[in-house]
């Protein structure tokens, strides 16, 4: 986790101390393997293998309670819930970051 929460530090610049807990989706609670904040909003979820990865993912993308960007890496995840936490756009740049860390960017429909 410390590797991967250095990388996504630097290019996002994470909150030195967000407020709150990591979100797990519904039914995905025996997925990740391990999660940190970066923001309030924004968290890195470490995963055991492909297959929990791919599950999560299915559940994040089939969210309808508002748009989550995802930067999604083989076995780590980048989430950004700021518009269903908020119900406000994001500031955070998820599609930069998987640019950066050659991972792949996908947001689902607000």
């Amino acid at each position: 986790m410390d590797e991967a929460y250095a990388a996504v530090d630097g290019v996002l610049g994470c909150d030195a101390d967000p407020v709150g807990e990591p979100i797990v989706p519904a039914d995905g609670s025996a997925l990740t393997s391990e999660q940190k904040l970066c923001s309030e909003n924004v968290q890195i979820d470490l995963y055991s293998d492909e297959d929990a990865l791919r599950k999560a993912l299915e559940i994040w993308t089939g969210s309808d309670q508002g748009e989550v960007q995802l930067a999604r890496g083989s076995n780590w995840m980048v989430v950004d819930l700021t518009d269903v936490a908020t119900g406000e756009s994001t500031t955070w740049d998820i599609e930069g970051l998987a640019d950066k860390l050659n991972a792949e960017y996908s947001a689902t429909d607000a």
